[in-house]
């Protein structure tokens, strides 16, 4: 059984990978922007555990992660069994990694297809109901990001306005 000091080590870090191990820095790139998409802060724990399981493939139970990240990082200290679930759970639940559960009930990890559907936002004016279609990315990360902190998706918005001259 393996046992653990008593002290608390200190967090890995993305400089702890041994040189030639780790995956490649865009990758790991795209995963990051996709979890700002849907609202999970980047910690030097969770870009640890995107190296992880990159290298450990598709398809990797938690277990094989961990084994993973404890070959690459060079002092062998990596992050506990329960951080990695949680963080595992977490990345399922906003859809930035699948879950797969075979029959003997082992959960198999992988990185979920990037959904980039178009996301129709529409402004409607109060006063007349005309329709306006609104393409400001900037609009759409705002949305995507209050309604994952609520554990939602947005499939679509239509957002009631009034023009600037009866503002006033």
């Amino acid at each position: 059984m393996l046992t653990f000091s008593e002290h608390r080590r200190s967090p890995p870090a993305v400089n702890q990978i041994r040189p030639g191990m780790g995956a490649s820095r865009s990758a790991v790139r795209s995963l990051e922007e996709r979890c700002e998409e849907v609202g999970i802060k980047m910690t030097d724990l969770r870009r640890i555990l995107f190296h992880g399981i990159l290298e450990a493939g598709p398809r990797a139970t938690a277990v094989e992660i961990w084994k993973t990240l404890s070959k690459m990082l060079e002092h062998g200290h990596a992050p506990s069994q329960g951080s990695i679930q949680r963080n595992l759970n977490l990345f399922v639940e906003r859809g930035i990694l699948r879950r797969d559960v075979t029959p003997d009930r082992q959960w198999l990890y992988s990185v979920a297809i990037e959904r980039k559907a178009a996301l129709a936002i529409t402004f409607v004016e109060a006063g007349t109901g005309r329709k306006i279609a609104c393409n400001a990315p900037e609009v759409v990360r705002v949305l995507r990001r209050v309604a994952a902190e609520h554990g939602l998706a947005v499939q679509g918005a239509a957002i009631t306005v009034t023009s600037s001259a009866s503002a006033s």
